[in-house]
């Protein structure tokens, strides 16, 4: 038995996905707005508490709205910070916010594939 859905019925189903579609962009804004600012007090805190002399954004925040998902973090490179800071560093990053993980890489000993990334989407911050 074939059960069909009626147009008021499934005008009411559109009407309810386009406003969940929306709430999920919107949300994702937000979240990708929170992210950012995780990125700027990230930069400020490594300049300043662990003397790192550059920090660049590189991932999928650097490269725009499109490329930022749901599950997408904050990817961090820092130059001029003493090596034997990196640990606390990090964990000091993990506390800025519960939700949003940040990632830090020294960029003197990344990988060439990771430097080209950062040289071709990164944003000085």
């Amino acid at each position: 038995m074939e059960t069909l859905i009626s147009p008021a019925q499934m005008k009411i189903y559109a009407q309810t996905a386009q406003a969940r579609s929306k709430q999920r962009r919107k949300q994702l804004e937000a979240r990708r707005q929170r992210a950012w600012e995780v990125a700027r007090r990230s930069a400020v805190l490594l300049k300043q508490e662990f003397g790192a002399s550059r920090v660049v954004l590189f991932g999928s925040l650097a490269r725009g709205p499109g490329r930022f998902f749901v599950r997408s973090d904050v990817d961090l490179a820092v130059w001029g910070m003493d090596e034997r800071l990196y640990l606390r560093a990090v964990g000091r990053l993990l506390d800025l916010d519960p939700e949003i993980k940040a990632d830090l890489i020294e960029a003197e000993y990344a990988r060439s594939a990771v430097k080209t990334a950062i040289e071709r989407d990164g944003v000085e911050l």
